[in-house]
């Protein structure tokens, strides 16, 4: 495995509210637009797989998915777009910012979930396609479109209820069937009860615990992480006195860089080459495997005249560290990974 001295990667600022048409390109963001499965507004419905359901491991926490039925939680949702949009999921579908779609790190994938904003009564069912997130409290991140639906995009992020509502089959449109389940008259404090699940005769339950837990998750550190996400909303006073306190902090403790480089923005850009793949069934069976844990670029080119697919990590999800990265390399026995 051949390390490269990293090299600070350019970063995109934007300065907006919300994602911008399909393709994101460099006269609006400064920066060369990443490769990706496609720069389409609305990529392509289907072709994922159904996720095993076995425990996994980030940041040391292990995570348990659950079966789905009488799964009900409650914490932050934030939400994702550019980064992501045109990439694969954790399932191998192709993630739309403006599709009605979630994050969860422990809901059967590809499923349904109902989410209500608890902070102003509107719901919507989204398709869970992809895992995540990976901080204290956080229970889910929506899509552009979902936090949209449910009237958080401006703040970033919202505390919500998740709850399941059923499987979803890999392939089909969708899109019509979970735009018209919004409601926009529910009481913003909506008990389990009152939101419809697959099985209704199943007792409703929380999300189990971790098994283990990241010694820096709480307290106070648990709840700066809270103001963290994929969100591109402007910068407010809280954010930004949330990173002063993280730098204050871990110029005193230095065990918090690491905890600090998973949730900063800037920290999480990564250029990660994880080889090229002439056989186009392992180059999407290892852009899923990485998919868990950030957004990876597939670039179609040549190897001695052969099409082949060059992958790129390009993003970490927030929680993410870095050490997991290199446990996954280790764990595919992937050897030409290069860190530039």
């Amino acid at each position: 495995m051949l390390l490269v001295a990293p090299v600070l990667a350019a970063c995109a600022t934007n300065h907006g509210s919300g994602v911008k048409r399909a393709a994101f390109t460099s006269k609006e963001f400064g920066v060369k637009v990443s490769p990706r499965v496609t720069t389409a507004k609305y990529p392509p419905h289907g072709g994922g797989r159904y996720m095993p359901n076995t425990p996994y491991v980030v940041r040391n926490v292990t995570y348990k998915p659950v079966d789905g039925p009488g799964y009900v939680a409650t914490g932050e949702a934030s939400w994702y777009g550019q980064d992501f949009h045109g990439r694969r999921t954790a399932n191998g579908e192709i993630f739309g910012a403006y599709y009605l779609t979630a994050a969860s790190p422990v809901l059967p994938i590809p499923c349904y979930a109902r989410v209500t904003n608890l902070e102003n009564g509107r719901s919507v069912l989204v398709r869970v396609n992809d895992r995540g997130p990976y901080m204290q409290g956080r229970v889910a991140d929506l899509s552009y479109e979902a936090a949209l639906a449910l009237g958080y995009l401006n703040q970033g992020s919202a505390q919500v209820q998740i709850a399941y509502a059923g499987p979803a089959p890999l392939n089909g449109d969708d899109s019509r069937m979970l735009m018209a389940s919004l409601r926009t008259n529910q009481s913003p404090l909506a008990q389990p009860d009152e939101i419809r699940v697959a099985s209704a005769d199943v007792p409703r339950a929380h999300s189990p615990a971790p098994t283990s837990r990241d010694p820096l998750s709480g307290g106070l550190v648990g709840d700066i992480v809270g103001l963290f996400g994929y969100a591109e909303g402007p910068a407010n006073k809280e954010i930004n006195g949330a990173i002063d306190a993280a730098n204050a902090m871990a110029t005193r403790a230095p065990a918090l860089d690491d905890w600090k480089a998973a949730v900063d923005e800037d920290s999480r850009k990564i250029e990660l080459g994880l080889g090229t793949f002439t056989d186009q069934v392992a180059a999407i069976s290892i852009s899923e495997d990485f998919a868990m844990l950030g957004a990876v670029d597939e670039d179609q080119v040549s190897v001695n005249g052969r099409p082949a697919t060059r992958l790129t990590l390009t993003h970490l999800k927030p929680g993410v560290a870095r050490a997991d990265v290199m446990s996954l390399v280790q764990q595919l026995g992937l050897t030409d990974v290069v860190l530039y």
